[in-house]
């Protein structure tokens, strides 16, 4: 049975839409990690990077042997461009890329073709899992010598994927109301926390068979990396770098996330309300997970990259319902909205 009560009119009406800014603090936030890292030889605050008139130029080698001269950068200017784009470009500044290559590069081919000639068999692989990721010892060498395709790791593609649907939905909340809007914010759902998978997997494997000097890997106290709560997997990050990761501000997005996740790939119980004042709020939590991962780098010691820095300045949404009025507020006890379509608690 389908019941439909929706006033004529307004079809396209966007229930959800942005501040056409990012969320409180995160313009400076970026700003002052980005500066950090291009400019590592100069120890300021941030309360001196702020006040500083002064710019730098990079000089670096890309690749080896090549060198290059960037263009002048500063907290300021940084934080100026990305107020004007919404974004950051390290091209626009003729800046290298940054980030961790065990934790952002990816090798990503593709074959049309069987790779089959006169008897031999043919065939694409990459050593970049022992050269540059997790050591030689690293057991899994992946091939692909027929039509498909080989990725060496899936997080930056995921991590730009979840940006791009994010928006999506945003730009479409005009269709809201459709199945299919529903069924793509699963995907999106589904995707942020396996982003967050993918990063403590990464983590486990690289101290299991390549550990950064100061690691410590035993386990026995980390336990196996399969079948492990995402609870369980949190705590490799202080157990394997010895360095504090208090996420208690993100921890509430993403357990919420989690748990809607796990509903909506297994459906148990088979209800599901979604309602869209609630969604506007799932798609900001989603930025609170990039906050994590930040602290998560910064725990590890190793570099944000530049798609976690533009995953943060993601666009704030807010709800913006059809008519004007007087609403009741959503419902805290969990017994009403989404809440009332899943086990009481």
């Amino acid at each position: 049975m389908q019941l439909s009560l929706l006033q004529s009119g307004n079809e396209d009406h966007r229930f959800i839409q942005t501040t056409n800014k990012p969320l409180k603090g995160v313009i400076p936030q970026v700003s002052l990690i980005l500066v950090s890292q291009y400019l590592w030889q100069v120890k300021m605050s941030h309360k001196q990077w702020k006040l500083e008139s002064n710019s730098w130029k990079l000089n670096y080698e890309e690749p080896i042997g090549y060198p290059k001269t960037s263009k002048s950068i500063s907290y300021k200017i940084i934080a100026e461009f990305i107020r004007t784009n919404k974004f950051f470009d390290p091209q626009a500044f003729n800046l290298p890329l940054k980030g961790c290559v065990w934790l952002d590069s990816s090798t990503d081919l593709k074959l049309n073709t069987h790779m089959y000639n006169e008897n031999v068999s043919l065939q694409l692989n990459s050593g970049d899992l022992q050269t540059h990721h997790y050591g030689e010892k690293y057991p899994v060498k992946p091939i692909l010598k027929r039509e498909g395709h080989l990725y060496t790791s899936v997080q930056p593609q995921l991590m730009r994927r979840i940006m791009n649907e994010r928006k999506k939905l945003i730009d479409r909340s005009n269709e809201s109301l459709t199945d299919d809007w529903v069924f793509d914010l699963r995907a999106l759902i589904s995707d942020t926390i396996s982003l967050v998978d993918i990063a403590l997997n990464q983590l486990y494997i690289k101290a299991e068979y390549d550990p950064l000097p100061n690691w410590d890997f035993d386990s026995k106290k980390l336990g196996s990396k399969n079948n492990r709560r995402m609870d369980d997997k949190l705590k490799w990050v202080r157990q394997i770098s010895g360095k504090e990761f208090n996420i208690e501000n993100e921890k509430k997005s993403l357990d919420d996330l989690r748990l809607l996740r796990n509903h909506l790939m297994h459906f148990d119980p088979p209800s599901l309300v979604i309602t869209l004042e609630e969604a506007t709020i799932w798609l900001n939590q989603i930025i609170d997970v990039g906050q994590l991962l930040v602290k998560y780098r910064k725990a590890i010691n190793v570099d944000i990259s530049i798609d976690l820095a533009n995953f943060l300045l993601q666009e704030e949404a807010t709800f913006v319902p059809l008519t004007n009025g007087r609403r009741e507020p959503l419902n805290q006890n969990r017994k009403e909205d989404y809440y009332s379509s899943i086990w009481p608690f």
